[in-house]
């Protein structure tokens, strides 16, 4: 799993070192029961690849103060970051809300040229009509051939080809792509469809905040300095829902660096 670590500004000198105390809390180490063991191994790391990096804002993709990925075992060595692309940095040089609204305007696009398309071209059967096929005549219909000739269909060629000329570089892999357009887009109201599509886009985060709160997957805090909900006397620095969470970050003052960390539980 990957989880966003929030530091302040004054780490940006010592970012594994600060970030290996903020996750110490949370390491499984064989002595203690509880909530708190949840991982027992984590590295720096971020990119278009694995979905768990930032957005760099427009501009500034080669300010030095990005953080770049570490070697899984966090060794010295640093990564290139993958253009337009981080493992973390001073929130103010990360894009939430433009790539935001620049994922929604382009999954708008997508739904306006398939329905253009539809009604210029014959139409297309969706994949299950290819899939039942292959299910029918097992050993005889492969895979590949399934996928040709769906692929294949005036209809479908035409709107993948569209895609192919949409700037998505800065989005996570599955937008816009791994679609079946005749029931995904042609059977979707537009703002279902655009909806998943920024959901794909901007992936939503764990968080582990300034004040050593672990929110992962929309679920209750888990303060560090306690053993877990059921005992933590604090009050919850955040409610235990994902819109929060996501919140959370772009509230925070622009030089609070936000790492992202892949980790093992």
């Amino acid at each position: 799993m990957s989880i966003t670590v929030c530091l302040p500004g004054a780490a940006a000198d010592q970012v594994d070192e600060a970030v290996a105390d903020a996750m110490a809390p949370f390491e499984i180490d064989g002595t203690r029961e509880g909530e708190l063991d949840i991982w027992d191994a984590w590295y720096i790391t971020g990119g278009k690849a694995n979905g768990g990096g930032f957005n760099v804002l427009p501009g500034h993709e080669r300010d030095p103060r990005l953080i770049r990925s570490r070697r899984w075992d966090r060794k010295s060595e640093r990564l290139p970051n993958d253009f337009g692309w981080c493992a973390g940095g001073p929130r103010e040089l990360l894009d939430f809300s433009a790539s935001h609204e620049e994922a929604r305007r382009l999954a708008e696009a997508a739904w306006r040229r398939w329905h253009e398309l539809a009604a210029e071209l014959p139409p297309a059967d969706p994949w299950k009509v290819y899939r039942d096929r292959a299910e029918a005549e097992f050993g005889w219909y492969d895979g590949a051939q399934v996928s040709a000739d769906y692929r294949a269909q005036p209809l479908v060629r035409a709107f993948d080809a569209y895609l192919r000329t949409l700037p998505t570089q800065r989005f996570w892999y599955w937008f816009l792509q791994g679609l079946d357009p005749v029931e995904d887009v042609g059977r979707s109201e537009r703002e279902t469809f655009v909806a998943e599509q920024v959901a794909y886009a901007l992936r939503r985060r764990n968080v582990l905040t300034l004040n050593g709160w672990w929110y992962e997957d929309g679920g209750p805090g888990i303060h560090g300095e306690c053993h877990g909900p059921a005992t933590c006397p604090h009050e919850p620095e955040l409610p235990a829902e994902q819109e929060r969470v996501d919140g959370y970050l772009l509230e925070l003052p622009g030089d609070t660096l936000l790492v992202n960390v892949k980790c093992h539980v």
